[in-house]
């Protein structure tokens, strides 16, 4: 019998949460999104490559490959942001920068100029901002992962300096040194110890839970999956993303007729017509197999 095509999962996924391919990102509560996050699945192994730091600057230029006329754009706004006192002047500078980055693809830039503005209004939603940059820079690098891993951690490390309860940014880090972990040269399990410590200071932490569940799909570990994705629902019946993973594990396992019954069951929960459409046309060919 044919696998499923996760790909379909995440199209379904879309119609109630964003995700970067099929990883969780580490997310933050503020509305503010500086990067749009796409579908997208991304290869991930480690890099040989060497990283300059120069100037004070994260990203060599060359590794960057920005067209000359952008690079010089960035530059300008660059210097004027280094001068100007002016906060608020500043922090729409820094904004420009970001806009402009986005709109070249360029996620390193975006998570430097995040991280500028964190240092001029150093807030917890800021820094959570700027690490969330950090790592998405990090999942769509080829040459500079372990720069934008370590980016990450810095920031949401900042988050706690400011608030040690803040479980959010303690999670992301967990995230981060298990996703990372090739690129760190460290074994992953340091992530998971991280996650599970905010399980003992939180045992409903969402969050936590589905990040754990999710490593245990990728490690193979089924059954664990399943517990933490069962525990998710026991504390929040209405988790259409809990029934997603789910799908896939029982898909993985071949086990058709339970994976229809979660999907049935996200579609009762979700209002949006085209993710119930995908889920719909998706069951007919999972009993058409």
């Amino acid at each position: 019998m044919k696998k499923v095509k996760k790909i379909q999962l995440l199209l379904i996924l879309v119609g109630v949460v964003l995700v970067l391919g099929i990883y969780l990102a580490p997310r933050q509560t503020s509305s503010e999104e500086i990067i749009t996050e796409e579908i997208s699945m991304v290869a991930k192994g480690e890099h040989e490559h060497e990283h300059k730091v120069e100037s004070g600057k994260e990203v060599d230029e060359q590794v960057e490959n920005i067209p000359t006329e952008i690079l010089n754009q960035l530059k300008e706004l660059e210097e004027k942001a280094s001068k100007i006192e002016d906060i608020e002047s500043r922090l729409a500078l820094y904004d420009s920068l970001i806009a402009i980055s986005i709109k070249n693809n360029i996620p390193p830039r975006v998570a430097r100029y995040s991280k500028e503005k964190a240092k001029t209004v150093p807030t917890e939603i800021n820094w959570m901002l700027a690490g969330d940059n950090y790592f998405k820079a990090f999942r769509l690098s080829k040459n500079t992962d372990q720069l934008m891993v370590k980016g990450a951690i810095s920031c949401y490390e900042k988050v706690l300096e400011m608030n040690s309860d803040n479980l959010d940014a303690e999670t992301a880090i967990g995230v981060a040194y298990v996703e990372g972990a090739g690129a760190l040269g460290q074994m992953p399990m340091k992530g998971i110890g991280i996650l599970k410590e905010v399980l003992n200071k939180d045992p409903k932490n969402i969050n936590a839970l589905t990040n754990l569940g999710y490593f245990a799909i990728q490690s193979g570990q089924y059954e664990k999956a399943i517990e933490r994705f069962n525990t998710i629902l026991t504390i929040d019946p209405n988790n259409a993303e809990a029934y997603i993973y789910l799908t896939d594990i029982y898909l993985s396992q071949d086990n058709i007729e339970k994976g229809i019954e979660t999907l049935e069951t996200y579609k009762s929960l979700v209002d949006d017509p085209i993710a119930k459409q995908q889920v719909d046309d998706y069951i007919k060919e999972l009993k058409n197999k």
